[in-house]
């Protein structure tokens, strides 16, 4: 596993964590009045419509629990 963090500017940061061949989770993270804003989405095409979210004043905690919410969304997905 791999992660790249780019920083696009101060409300807006881009995290891209390379799981296997082929399967990419991107995180954009925003910084917005309640603390942070985290949109994750991955790189598996029939989850292309999948978007977790996550808010919380701590950074790590809104893209936890971004994550979260997709791997939710990945399962209900499947079945």
């Amino acid at each position: 596993m791999r992660i790249v963090t780019k920083v696009k500017n101060e409300e807006l940061e881009i995290i891209k964590i390379y799981i296997s061949l082929g399967f990419t989770i991107t995180v954009e993270i925003f910084t917005v009045p309640e603390g942070y804003k985290s949109l994750a989405n991955n790189s598996f095409p029939q989850h292309n419509e999948l978007l977790g979210t996550g808010v919380h004043e701590n950074k790590k905690e809104s893209v936890k629990l971004a994550i979260k919410d997709l791997r939710e969304l990945m399962e209900a997905f499947e079945e």
